[in-house]
């Protein structure tokens, strides 16, 4: 029995939490809305970023917010390595399970109680003034 109760401590007291990396929104990059210099339009980039939502020293808004940033990041990332210099009309995407999805401009992360995920969106864009 005593080593019953030994092991059972030794499980809980060894539970990490994860390591969460901050992530801040590239603002000089990616866009909500349509920037006022001429752009043309490359293409639709989309990004996913799955995160472990199950973390008591965290905020569920607060994780969902730093991973939106991550995906956002990797948006550009996209962008850029299709040639572009900014991305625009950046949307989280949501999926229901009636198969339903939703688009907002706020981050917006789905979570299923242990892993979480951050779908983002947007526009890859050219500026044409140089």
């Amino acid at each position: 029995m005593r080593i019953v109760i030994l092991l059972t401590l030794i499980a809980c007291n060894t539970f990490q939490p994860p390591i969460v990396h901050h992530y801040h929104f590239p603002s000089t990059q990616a866009f909500l809305d349509k920037p006022d210099r001429p752009f043309e339009k490359i293409g639709v980039v989309r990004a996913k970023v799955n995160y472990q939502s199950l973390d008591p020293s965290h905020e569920e808004d607060a994780l969902c917010r730093n991973y939106y940033n991550k995906a956002v990041r990797q948006l550009v990332t996209l962008a850029e390595a299709k040639g572009a210099q900014a991305v625009i009309q950046v949307q989280s995407v949501v999926f229901y399970e009636n198969g339903r999805q939703e688009f907002y401009s706020t981050p917006e992360c789905s979570d299923d109680g242990l892993e979480g995920q951050s779908l983002v969106t947007g526009v890859a864009i050219r500026y044409t003034d140089h």
